[in-house]
């Protein structure tokens, strides 16, 4: 399932990268996506490690690519605490 345009920020335009601001289920997340040539935006997906006999092996199954920044009122009280951070940084 596509990306909704208004809901992605483009951040790379060379490679058409970006940020997508998702909603499932009540929870709000932050999803890495990227624009196809055709203009359609889809979510990158990852396969992340898990510890098996004292190595990092990658899992079996692949998941999205996000930050979760829970409810709506958690997801607006922690992009309100990135955003002071960002302004820290680059003061």
């Amino acid at each position: 399932m596509s990306i909704e345009k208004e809901n992605f920020v483009k951040t790379n335009e060379m490679y058409g990268s970006g940020i997508a601001v998702e909603e499932y289920k009540g929870e709000y997340s932050l999803q890495n996506a990227k624009e196809n040539p055709q203009g359609d935006i889809w979510p990158e997906w990852c396969f992340p490690q898990r510890r098996l006999d004292g190595e990092n092996v990658p899992s079996q199954k692949a998941v999205p690519w996000k930050l979760s920044l829970g409810n709506k009122q958690q997801a607006v009280q922690r992009v309100e605490q990135l955003l002071v951070i960002l302004e820290k940084l680059i003061r």
